[in-house]
């Protein structure tokens, strides 16, 4: 069944129950589905274009720009308010957006830039004239291939991909996320907007029967607030970037609010490592199940792998688990053929959770999306290094490109090259990845005659201006400061960037 009738199904059937909740509102399931429906109306008779973005902050104007979008079998392209406006014009223009769905004016710059390059519509806005009083009538057997959303990676040409996720794909992971069994409980939406597991966090909740929390970015960086709301709001789900576990577990060891009510913590976004803090407070919270998840957007979630047992004896380093259903996993060699059991080997996926490729890219789909040569199925190449090990667990290894996951986030280091070759300020570059314990930190290396100008300011005003920053916990900070004409300089780039998944 696809993702969307099963909402719908659900609203029919339990319109009263509590559907969703903000700073501001809540709505039932059948409240939110009379919401989506009429949004769906108006946008219907506003653009017949498939790929639509919605451009708001979090809040329940933006699910349901969701739902209806979802409702008439289009597109959804979430674009992040956060986000330069060049980086937004980037992305609009490589899509080729029909409409974009507003809930707010927007500055002066980036109203120029939609009036340039789409069509706005704001849903707060009276609904037109010759929207009738039918219901959206949802047609599954042409939404196989049909893209469900796009979600941006980061690109070797410094141009981010569109990832194409079809209905299909992504109904295959809701139906194996709602077939456990379990009371209704709350989901706190956390993810970023641009992220798949964003998708996962509404649908998973709200093809459940659960109640979908929606809290602001201000909320969520903020750990004081941010607990406060979860126990407020009795939250049992939450879907939390690795590189924030360690965090936010440290942080509610020696906060007094116990979150009683907390029963899965589900990680994703790069490799899980487990510290003793982690062990502490699992320990100290039995009720709570933790669950490593692993999948990159071209495929979402492939594997699962739940830590049972006590704390103490989990491994430093888990595995990211055993397949899902409607997916398979190969290791191979170079040739493309399987490798001895037990040895390290090139994942690839197969299967029913494959992204229809990149919007527009038809080389680089051809790369990454290859044919299995026994079987004949298309397969997408992960980039990562993983064995089988004896319990038929895959364990991660590494990867045999030059893509990290930093602080949750895919980062392409060739598209960061890109990037600062054209700002035109330096001769050459090179960007490095140095793991420190359970950090990476990547180093931007560069040579450039001497100049009055600070050149680490003109180059970070430049990267922000062009990548998709996230300025968070960490600023940038300067290794070393040229040290003669013609030096070499490098360049601790620590600011966080928004490239892919968390």
């Amino acid at each position: 069944m696809m993702f969307i009738q099963r909402f719908v199904h659900l609203a029919r059937a339990f319109p009263e129950v509590s559907a969703i909740v903000d700073v501001s509102s809540k709505l039932s399931y059948g409240e939110l589905y009379g919401q989506a429906q009429r949004l769906a109306k108006v946008i219907a008779s506003t653009s017949s274009g498939s790929m639509i973005g919605v451009l708001m902050e979090k809040s329940i104007d933006y699910i349901v720009s969701i739902l209806a979008i979802h409702l008439l079998g289009r597109t959804v392209v979430p674009l992040d308010r956060s986000y330069p406006v060049e980086r937004l014009q980037q992305i609009i223009t490589s899509i080729d957006l029909s409409l974009c769905l507003l809930n707010a004016q927007e500055n002066v710059e980036l109203t120029v830039m939609l009036d340039k390059r789409t069509r706005s519509l704001r849903i707060d806005e009276p609904a037109a004239p010759s929207v009738g009083t039918e219901s959206v009538e949802i047609t599954p057997e042409f939404l196989d291939k049909v893209p469900a959303y796009i979600v941006f990676t980061s690109g070797t040409t410094g141009q981010p991909k569109p990832v194409m996720v079809p209905y299909r794909s992504f109904s295959t992971l809701i139906d194996w996320m709602v077939k456990v069994p379990g009371q209704a409980g709350t989901t706190l939406l956390y993810a970023a907007q641009g992220f798949d597991v964003s998708f996962q966090e509404i649908y998973s909740a709200l093809c459940h029967g659960d109640r979908l929390l929606v809290i602001t970015d201000e909320q969520k960086k903020d750990l004081h607030e941010l607990t406060r709301e979860m126990v407020s709001a009795a939250v049992t789900r939450l879907f939390l970037p690795t590189s924030m576990l360690i965090p936010f577990v440290t942080f509610n060891l020696h906060d007094s609010k116990v979150l009683a009510d907390l029963r899965e913590v589900i990680c994703a976004g790069e490799q899980l490592k487990i510290s003793p803090v982690v062990r502490q407070w699992f320990k100290a919270h039995p009720q709570c199940l933790l669950i490593n998840h692993y999948g990159p957007a071209e495929t979402h979630v492939v594997m699962e792998h739940r830590l049972g047992g006590e704390p103490e004896d989990w491994p430093d380093l888990p595995p990211i688990g055993q397949v899902i259903q409607g997916s398979t996993a190969y290791l191979l060699d170079d040739e493309l053929q399987p490798v001895i059991p037990g040895t390290n080997g090139q994942l690839y996926i197969a299967g029913r959770s494959l992204a229809l490729g990149y919007y527009g890219m038809s080389t680089q789909t051809a790369e990454k999306f290859v044919t299995h040569p026994q079987t004949y199925e298309p397969m997408y190449n992960t980039g990562d290094i993983c064995v089988l090990n004896e319990q038929a667990m895959f364990e991660y290894k590494g990867r045999r490109d030059r893509q990290y996951k930093v602080r949750g986030y895919r980062v392409e280091l060739k598209e960061i090259e890109v990037v600062v070759a054209d700002s035109k300020l330096v001769d050459d570059c090179f960007v490095l990845a140095r793991q420190s314990g359970r950090t990476t930190t990547l180093v931007l290396y560069f040579t450039a005659l001497e100049r009055d100008q600070d050149l680490s300011k003109s180059l970070h005003t430049h990267l922000a201006a062009t990548l998709e920053y996230r300025k968070a916990r960490h600023a940038l900070n300067i290794l070393h400061q040229q040290y003669q004409q013609n030096g070499f300089v490098s360049l601790n780039y620590q600011t966080r960037v928004v490239y892919g998944r968390i």
